[in-house]
């Protein structure tokens, strides 16, 4: 789910200074909305997630071809719902993007393209509750948020996090985040056709 940001880039600042801010901010808020929706509940959880690492976690490999430590139960691998050449081709991230799993402490399970580079992307996945995703939208200023029509069960987005869509579907939180160094525009239409993919595979 998008979370508020209290410290919006300044457009004036330096274009490095704006892509660090804007790096550090994806990544912090796919940590806070691990943590929030991990328990499914009505109340966000005060666990910290780990998704922010800004590599993609190093596990061996289990019986059942999964990393280890990074399976959760009941909740399928993000990484696994779409090719990685599908995430590329739908975002725009370049071709050589590396992608892993991202390891999580707050019961989802994230997996991160081009995580620490300019253009990058995060789909994090986790059980929850309509009453638990009404919760956290509830925490977002109402008048920043906009709903996303034709997504799952509902879906909206913040002009808070432009790259960031938040989607419900079938006790499923699934977030989307794009970022692309030069224009928010291009990451909000890129963090839709994303999500729109991935709804079919849930």
């Amino acid at each position: 789910m998008p979370v508020p940001r209290r410290d919006v880039p300044d457009r004036a600042v330096p274009r490095s200074a704006d892509r660090s801010a804007r790096l550090a901010l994806a990544g912090a808020a796919a940590a806070l909305v691990l943590a929030a929706c991990s328990n499914g509940s009505s109340t966000p959880p005060s666990s910290a997630a780990a998704a922010s690492d800004p590599s993609p976690a190093t596990a061996s490999t289990s019986e059942s071809g999964g990393p280890q430590g990074l399976a959760v139960p009941g909740v399928p691998d993000p990484c696994a719902l779409l090719s990685a050449d599908q995430v590329i081709q739908a975002t725009h991230i370049p071709d050589n993007s590396k992608n892993g799993p991202v390891a999580s402490s707050s019961g989802g399970r994230s997996c991160a393209f081009n995580s620490g580079h300019p253009s990058a992307v995060t789909i994090s996945l986790t059980a929850v509750t309509k009453a638990g995703f009404d919760a956290f939208r509830a925490t977002i200023p109402a008048n920043t948020v906009t709903d996303v029509p034709g997504l799952g069960q509902e879906a909206y987005r913040s002009s808070q996090t432009p790259g960031v869509i938040d989607v419900f579907k079938n006790g499923f939180d699934l977030n989307v985040a794009v970022l692309h160094a030069d224009s928010d525009a291009s990451a909000s239409a890129d963090a839709k056709a994303l999500a729109a993919l991935l709804v079919a595979k849930l």
